[in-house]
């Protein structure tokens, strides 16, 4: 049945799509009417702000025309202070990140006010994103968290993703994507334009591609819904759910002392991949990353008064899978804490033992806005959320190198008495809360200060439930901080802006400190304070944006190990982080278009890292895995028919270590795209689409981002070496993309 579901949803969009074609060419003589959008500055990747702190915007037209099949990060990787990467170009299979020197995990990430990052260790998967044609716009808040943002591990900036409002019309967007690696993306919308006060919409994707590099492939099916209902009154009430399911084989890493050899044969991409032996314990099907998640949020909004308006957002999250990357033995020696009885176990065999996490996570937020005069508006609210999360490792039978099971619900190994053998068994309960009060002051008609005060409660409560490392015990820890912000905003004229904006931000400790040993407990929260000075010149042809910033953030937390060898968390000192982003976009004549974004981060570690009893030298350190500089540059062109873009990237050289013995270098990749907007009658075919996109044009090889940062390459007093792995930057690859509304 699911087999014949996604079948059928590729045919019938095919079908539409080959209908608009042959459509098309019927009227090689009369065009007929090509649909008019108007251009806008950057092709929609910069749009005016207001907003007193560093802030960009990436809206659907720029992502929309953008033919590739990646995710709505994906398509933002080009705003300033951000350097992003991923596996691939597929949308649905890992991604990397760092902002102004912080790390994804430390950068809040929410979708219509439901937060992404995973509660326990802060990790984005590209799972929870969604199909970016749903998505109406991205913005990047580089340096603040949002004052009402739903996080408990933001202590860099915030990234959010809002959904598509349901369209007024009634009618069907289609859209089908061929590329690389046999890629294929089948995506269908359905509007039910406005019935009276409600409209809605329903879609439904299937994304298939091989991986570029190494056996195995990737998948991934989406259905979406955005239910909206306006009363006469003005109170709106939106119902959004996103459900989505993928299986996935997993990408390798490499080292750059591995990298550089197999550059030097010309095996780079397919080197760092996992073996097609089954008998090797890298054998490409234990390398699998299946998992399943569901989004439902419901938006309340009242008008309770002329002055007065309300709030209240109810979410639930729930997600299950993990993943694997190799075969794992075991054998009645592997039982070191007496937990199992492991004596039905014969000799020592391999198993696919994968990472799987079940996590429920329900929520609400609920604010108020309140106008005292015309000049003077505060705002208050409560947000609370209750996550809990059961992470387990069990033990797969294997035939042959295939596992039984990826999904790790059946054919697990048990013991002599029943019981599940688990590498880990950890079940983690995080009650979170937040209550703020803003107050916003329009001075005069040149001058706005706003300023804030949030409470923030993160409690962390583990229970061990045995494991073959670990007995049975209970933990938990409460963090509590105050943080202020202010912002004031000085418009000195219609084009020009300036604004300051101060903040403080809280990152409560990974889930990890209750499970890992010494006195990772006792681990206090990162705290930063970002600084940020900008000014901003709008007029409808020109866009220029810049902002100089000064993150300082204390109590770093960092993962590392004892002289035992155990797992712990430590507190890795004080980073400050200064630099400049710059953004700039505009109109050109001759229907031309451009759009430039430049960044200078200078993130510096101040503290020696205490590292099973050596100092490593990390003061005076740049933070590893982020540029000092990068530079993006396009030009376009748009005359409402024919459209093409045309860009470079430059990200310069970084470290896959904390202490800097390992330097990667820089590298300068192209993309380009371009479309046309085929002639319709609109009697059925309201709009008709074909694009064309080239990732990577001059298939630059290169190594794209750290993977796993270590704290020093080498081996320094006690603290051993161990090499970074490293994600390679994908091969040029290409992308057809046909769509058409209805």
């Amino acid at each position: 049945m699911k087999m014949f579901e996604k079948k059928l949803l590729s045919v019938s969009i095919v079908s539409i799509l080959m209908s608009v074609t042959a459509h098309a060419e019927s009227n090689a003589v009369n065009v007929g009417t090509v649909s008019v959008k108007g251009q806008s500055l950057g092709g929609g990747l910069m749009v005016q702000e207001d907003t007193p702190k560093a802030r960009s915007v990436v809206t659907a037209e720029a992502m929309n025309s953008d033919p590739s099949a990646g995710n709505a990060l994906d398509k933002i990787a080009n705003v300033p202070g951000l350097q992003m990467t991923s596996n691939d170009s597929t949308g649905i299979s890992g991604l990397n990140y760092t902002m102004r020197g912080m790390g994804a995990d430390q950068i809040g990430l929410s979708a219509d006010g439901i937060p992404l990052n995973d509660s326990g260790n802060y990790a984005v998967y590209p799972n929870l994103l969604g199909d970016s044609e749903n998505v109406s716009q991205v913005f990047v808040t580089q340096g603040s968290s949002e004052a009402d943002g739903p996080h408990i591990g933001s202590s860099g900036g915030n990234i959010g993703l809002v959904t598509k409002r349901p369209d007024r019309d009634a009618g069907v967007f289609v859209e089908q994507k061929f590329g690389s690696n046999n890629l294929r993306k089948s995506f269908a919308r359905l509007e039910t334009g406005k019935m009276g006060n409600f409209s809605a919409w329903l879609s439904a994707s299937h994304t298939e591609a091989d991986k570029w590099k190494g056996l195995g492939n990737l998948e991934g099916n989406k259905v979406e819904a955005n239910a909206f209902y306006k009363a006469d009154n003005g109170n709106t009430s939106s119902l959004i759910i996103k459900y989505n399911k993928q299986n996935n084989y997993q990408y390798g890493t490499i080292t750059k002392a591995n990298y550089d050899a197999a550059l030097s044969d010309g095996t780079t991409g397919h080197k760092a991949d996992f073996s097609s032996d089954p008998t090797k314990s890298q054998y490409y099907q234990y390398a699998r990353n299946p998992f399943e998640n569901l989004n439902i949020s419901f938006t309340q909004d009242l008008i309770l008064s002329d002055r007065l308006k309300a709030t209240i957002q109810p979410y639930y999250y729930w997600g299950n899978g993990g993943g694997a990357i190799g075969s794992t033995t075991l054998s009645n020696s592997s039982n070191k804490s007496n937990v199992y009885d492991l004596s039905n176990l014969t000799g020592s065999l391999p198993y696919y033992r994968p990472s799987m996490t079940t996590t429920w996570r329900p929520g609400i937020t609920t604010k108020v806005k309140w106008d005292v005069t015309d000049e003077h508006s505060i705002s208050a609210g409560y947000w609370y959320e209750r996550a809990r999360q059961l992470q387990t490792q069990p033990y797969i039978y294997a035939n042959n190198g295939v596992p039984a099971d990826v999904w790790a619900a059946s054919n697990q190994v048990v013991d002599a008495k029943g019981n599940i053998v688990q590498g880990r068994n950890q079940f983690t309960t995080t009650p979170a809360q937040r209550v703020w009060l803003q107050d916003t002051w329009y001075v005069s008609p040149k001058v706005t200060l706003a300023g804030g005060l949030a409470w923030e409660s993160v409690q962390r409560k583990g229970e061990n439930r045995g494991s073959l490392s670990t007995a049975t015990y209970q933990k938990q820890a409460k963090y509590n901080e105050l943080l202020p912000n202010f912002s004031a905003k000085y418009q000195l004229n219609e084009q020009n802006q300036f604004f300051y904006n101060i903040s403080k931000n809280m990152r409560a400790p990974q889930n990890y400190v209750l499970y890992n040993a010494d006195d990772s407990l006792s681990l206090k929260p990162e705290i930063s304070l970002n600084n940020e000075l900008g000014w901003r010149y709008q007029t409808e042809k020109m866009l220029v944006s810049a902002t100089v910033f000064n993150l300082h953030y204390k109590n770093r937390q960092v993962s590392t190990q004892n002289i035992s060898g155990d797992n712990i968390m430590i507190n890795g000192g004080t980073v400050d982080a200064r630099g400049l982003e710059l953004e700039w976009s505009g109109k050109l004549p001759y229907n031309l278009n451009y759009y430039t974004s430049y960044s200078y981060t200078d993130s510096e570690q101040k503290d020696n890292l205490m590292v099973k009893g050596a100092a490593l030298p990390t003061s005076g350190k740049q933070s590893p895995n982020t540029s000092k500089n990068a530079l993006t540059a396009g030009i376009g062109y748009d005359d409402s028919r024919w459209t093409w873009n045309f860009k470079g990237n430059y990200t310069g050289p970084f470290y896959g270590d904390m202490t800097n013995d390992e330097k990667i270098a820089g590298r300068t990749v192209f993309d380009f795209s371009a479309g046309v907007h085929l002639p319709v009658d609109k009697k059925f075919i309201k709009e008709a689409t074909l694009s064309f996109g080239v990732n990577n044009l001059f298939d630059k090889e290169y190594l794209a981002s750290t993977q796993s940062v270590k704290q020093n390459s080498k081996t320094l007093g006690q603290a051993k070496g161990s090499s970074p792995q490293y994600i390679i930057g994908e091969e040029r690859t290409f992308v057809i993309s046909l769509s058409a509304k209805m």
